[in-house]
């Protein structure tokens, strides 16, 4: 009775064995006299272009009237934690609408994605850029100043243009995408 119990776990003893085995192999060995405190060990962080991020959920355009421009609330952008590889690189902080308008009770008139203009915010640690929001393309809305740890505004204004051939009240929706990368070398 004993003959197979040893049988049964001779298999996973000697699994268990190469696998210890193998584990040591990926060290370096010497032999040393005591004291020693000739041996190191490089320990490497492995660290990527990063930064931490808040754009606004949302911004609420109020129109009271159609025939004229309505402007939003400032809206407030901060970038933090600022890691990039070289002192000189910049971060580039662009907005691109999801759609070419937005989308409309009942399928109505509504306004186009080029309708949402926006100021050149005054930035902390960040050149603000005005323009024009598009579905085909980022358009900057600042640029961080080099070796930055941080930018950020309370003050980025978008602008809704007019447009008299809106006939629908109701939620009108455009979903906007921010992308922010690094720029420069």
């Amino acid at each position: 009775m004993q003959r197979q119990i040893l049988s049964f776990f001779k298999a996973p003893a000697l699994a268990a064995g190469a696998i210890v085995l193998l584990a040591c192999s990926a060290s370096a060995q010497t032999t040393v006299t005591l004291p020693d405190t000739s041996q190191t060990t490089v320990l490497t962080a492995v660290v990527n272009e990063q930064a931490r991020v808040t754009f606004p959920s949302g911004v609420t355009f109020t129109v009271s009237d159609i025939t004229g421009s309505t402007i939003a609330s400032p809206a407030a952008v901060t970038i933090s934690n600022i890691v990039l590889a070289t002192a000189t690189k910049q971060l580039k902080v662009s907005v691109q609408a999801d759609a070419a308008a937005f989308t409309a009770p009942g399928g109505s008139t509504t306004w186009s994605a080029g309708d949402v203009t926006w100021s050149a915010a005054t930035w902390t640690s960040a050149s603000g850029s005005a323009g024009t929001l598009s579905n085909s393309a980022y358009n900057a809305v600042a640029t961080c100043a080099a070796d930055a740890a941080s930018c950020s505004t309370t003050g980025l204004v978008f602008t809704l243009g007019a447009k008299p051939t809106v006939q629908r009240s109701g939620n009108h929706q455009l979903t906007v995408r921010w992308k922010v990368e690094a720029i420069g070398s």
